[in-house]
């Protein structure tokens, strides 16, 4: 690993972590929104996960502030950001995709809400969908309202962005393992659910987020990951939280049926109908995609991939 300090340690209150991998194409942009920030007592720690691209040319602008790290060697997601989570010495961490945008009151809104309730130990905001495909723009929650979230609130209707949250650092003490090392696409579901089971979590309504919508992010990429990566956060969580089966049966519901339709998603595309239909089948009574993919699993495979394509061409 190799470190470059800009200056000497100083005290700072928030950590702020971008983990990069050949992010130059949307990085400028994104460490603009943060130097625009309103609150500016915080670090930045940039764990660049061995970028062959001019990510690291493009950080070496940001200021004082900056703390760099590049990785030995390529490793999953989840245990980069466990690497840079190391590195972190403020009081509040947050985490900021080398793609997403903030707003400048970010920062000091979300440090407000913690800094006036310790037993917070965790706080998003909604945020605007910037579809590049498409060129539209739409804001995530159009009914948000300030409040403050349950554990089964929050894991049963999981849909957030990782660029939205603040983690309080003590919220992280005692955790068997921050992220998950070997997940790749969900490891920030993983964390916050078992955070959320200990802690209270507030969500603040103002989009104070641009979650940008690309052909090269994860989400498209590592399609095939999202079902078999929700199986092994239900599994940590359990871990987490013994009781879970007989106390949340809700929750557990959820993360089933978002595990089932991700093996859709992805399979849907392969020409196995049948497989489609057996996984819907449990919920058809549950959710009304359940019924939508199991009906159209019926139409010849041409024309449900199609379906599925246009149903979500402004989607991922």
């Amino acid at each position: 690993m190799v470190v470059k300090w800009r200056r000497l340690i100083y005290m700072c209150k928030v950590s702020v972590i971008i983990n990069c991998h050949n992010g130059e194409e949307f990085l400028k942009e994104t460490l603009e929104s943060l130097e625009k920030q309103t609150f500016n007592n915080y670090e930045l720690i940039f764990w660049d996960n061995c970028s062959t691209d001019g990510s690291a040319d493009i950080v070496q602008t940001f200021d004082a502030r900056l703390r760099y790290f590049y990785g030995g060697k390529m490793i999953p997601l989840g245990a980069a950001r466990n690497k840079a989570v190391e590195q972190a010495r403020g009081e509040y961490i947050s985490f900021l995709d080398s793609d997403d945008l903030w707003d400048t009151e970010k920062l000091e809104r979300q440090v407000d809400v913690l800094d006036r309730d310790i037993s917070v130990g965790m706080v998003f905001t909604n945020f605007y969908r910037f579809n590049m495909l498409s060129g539209e723009t739409d804001i995530f929650d159009k009914k948000a309202i300030y409040r403050k979230l349950s554990f089964e609130e929050l894991v049963g209707n999981y849909s957030f962005c990782l660029s939205s949250f603040m983690v309080r650092k003590k919220a992280l003490e005692g955790l068997d393992h921050v992220f998950h090392d070997n997940f790749k696409y969900a490891e920030e579901f993983e964390l916050f659910s078992r955070i959320a089971y200990n802690w209270k979590t507030v969500y603040l309504p103002e989009a104070l987020v641009t979650y940008r919508i690309h052909k090269n992010m994860n989400t498209i990429k590592l399609r095939n990951r999202i079902g078999v990566e929700y199986q092994m956060a239900l599994e940590s969580l359990r871990k987490e939280a013994e009781d879970l089966d007989s106390k949340f049966p809700d929750v557990v519901k959820k993360i089933e049926f978002s595990r089932d339709l991700s093996y859709v998603k992805d399979i849907i595309y392969k020409g196995d109908n049948r497989k489609v239909r057996a996984l819907m089948k449990p919920y058809l009574n549950y959710n009304i995609r359940a019924k939508c993919f199991y009906f159209i699993s019926f139409l010849p495979t041409r024309l449900s991939v199609f379906m599925v394509k246009l149903f979500y061409k402004s989607r991922i």
